[in-house]
């Protein structure tokens, strides 16, 4: 039988409570070893997690992540960020591990942020690029190819002025022209404008709201995902564990300030490429248009879609790919890829009571439970969550027992939690997407199979029976039955 309960994504093996997660990662960072479900993680079935380390700038301790291979990427964060609960959410991480196929990448939080120590007075922007100075060496790279996004970019800019002998090739991402250019940047330019009062509104909104309703700060950055309700839950806790409201408004005014400096994009010498949203609501696009004019020899990249979060959107590597090929020199492939997988849908049983029961605080923190647990056992059994679909998820792993035994698990975790789960495992050949979805006949199966299940079931298809003959798990018969959409009559197992 299967499990109840929605759990929370946390990254210790007891499924512990958000303060004692907290209380950890500030042990481990005083004793300077590595941080968090990075550390000691097996393979996820693409890109091995990195363990979270720190570089010393001063005083202070940045963590920075290190994964993939092929040539350097360095990655400078936009206004908020947390490299480990960054993998947490399957959007970004099909992104991270995407580009760890291709490239070494180096992302890390800036001071102030995420696992970063905090900071008393605003840095100065000479602090700031000496952040990222210090996390290159913490890794050894003398010389990267530098990625920026919003004000990320703005210091990838001021990075390449200052130190050009460090810079393979510049990558600025929705970011910030001169303030000096307001008017060419509102000629080329879709409303809104940034320096709207109108904008600044927004942004004290997200501070007013800041992990309490994550909903306000995805609309505005990424309205490509306002109805995916998994990834509003995750930015929630993305929220509480990146920055208190303290944090979050110091290091937005210490932002402002830096935007404020300007810039000087007419002396970078490294090759550069600028990528814009086209109707990115937090900097609009006449700020890449003009960017593009005024850095010498760039190449201007205008991308379709709403985020400024832009690998959130559904064409995310639209941004990503081509970042790549300038980093590497080869074109990405984007056919899509067959191969055999198990294929495992889950749903919350009786979602709707259960919410009444608990009331909106306790179901949410029940969902967040739920979310956080379906990562953190994903690893163990060498599967790929493929996405959230809202009160259940869908999954991939190599081995039809690796998907039952994740069931399982995950069931059993969630019995504590209060809630009640349904799932169904069909295996066979399958279609990998270009954006890390996944299609073909086996998916619709599986689909089927889950909704063929009663409360707290997990059933397999009569092909899954078979190829477990030998293991240890044990089925038993659940009849024949009609499938719809699929032709055919089906013979199903209860597992367990």
């Amino acid at each position: 039988m299967l499990a109840q309960g929605r759990g929370d994504r946390s990254s210790d093996d007891d499924g512990g409570t958000d303060e004692l997660d907290a209380e950890r990662v500030r042990r481990r960072r005083q004793s300077g070893n590595p941080v968090g479900p990075t550390a000691a993680v097996g393979q996820t079935g693409w890109v091995q997690i990195p363990e979270t380390r720190f570089a010393t700038a001063g005083s202070l301790h940045l963590a920075y992540h290190d994964w993939g291979d092929g040539p350097p990427l360095v990655l400078i964060p936009p206004i908020v960020s947390n490299i480990e609960l960054a993998w947490e959410s399957e959007l970004y991480r099909r992104v991270l591990e995407h580009m760890g196929h291709h490239l070494r990448v180096v992302a890390f939080d800036k001071r102030g942020i995420g696992l970063s120590d905090r900071f008393e007075e605003h840095p100065t922007l000479d602090q700031r690029l000496g952040d990222i100075a210090a996390v290159m060496d913490a890794v050894g790279l003398e010389r990267a190819s530098i990625m920026g996004m919003s004000e990320g970019g703005l210091m990838a800019q001021h990075f390449a002025v200052r130190h050009p002998e460090r810079v393979e090739r510049l990558f600025v991402v929705n970011s910030f022209a001169p303030i000096d250019r307001a008017d060419e940047i509102r000629a080329l330019g879709e409303p809104p404008i940034t320096t709207t009062p109108e904008s600044l509104a927004r942004w004290a909104r997200i501070v007013e709201t800041w992990g309490v309703d994550p909903a306000v700060m995805v609309d505005y950055i990424a309205p490509s995902q306002r109805d995916n309700e998994a990834f509003v839950r995750w930015t929630g806790r993305f929220q509480r564990f990146s920055a208190t409201h303290a944090d979050f408004q110091r290091q937005f005014e210490s932002v402002v300030s830096v935007i404020a400096a300007g810039s000087s994009p007419e002396l970078i010498s490294s090759p550069t490429t600028v990528v814009h949203v086209l109707r990115d609501q937090v900097v609009n696009v006449g700020h890449g248009r003009v960017l593009a004019r005024l850095i010498p020899h760039a190449e201007y990249l205008e991308i379709d879609g709403d985020d400024h979060y832009c690998w959130l959107m559904p064409n995310w590597r639209d941004v990503v790919d081509p970042i790549i090929e300038r980093v590497t020199g080869r074109p990405v492939a984007m056919v899509e890829e067959r191969r055999f997988a198990a294929v495992l849908f889950t749903d919350i049983v009786g979602s709707t009571e259960t919410l009444s029961r608990l009331g909106d605080a306790r179901w949410r923190e029940a969902v967040e439970g739920h979310d956080r647990l379906a990562t953190r056992l994903i690893d163990r059994h060498s599967g790929r969550l493929v996405k959230n679909t809202g009160d259940g998820l869908l999954a991939m792993f190599p081995t039809p027992s690796g998907a039952v035994r994740y069931a399982q698990e995950l069931a059993h975790e969630l019995r504590e939690l209060g809630l009640t789960i349904r799932a169904g495992i069909h295996a066979g050949e399958i279609e990998v997407l270009g954006n890390g979805d996944i299609t073909g006949l086996c998916v619709n199966i599986a689909a089927r199979v889950e909704q063929a299940a009663a409360e707290g079931e997990l059933l397999v298809s009569s092909t899954v029976r078979d190829m477990l003959l030998g293991s240890d798990i044990t089925t038993a018969e659940r009849g024949t039955h009609t499938l719809k959409g699929i032709d055919g009559e089906w013979r199903l197992y209860r597992v367990g």
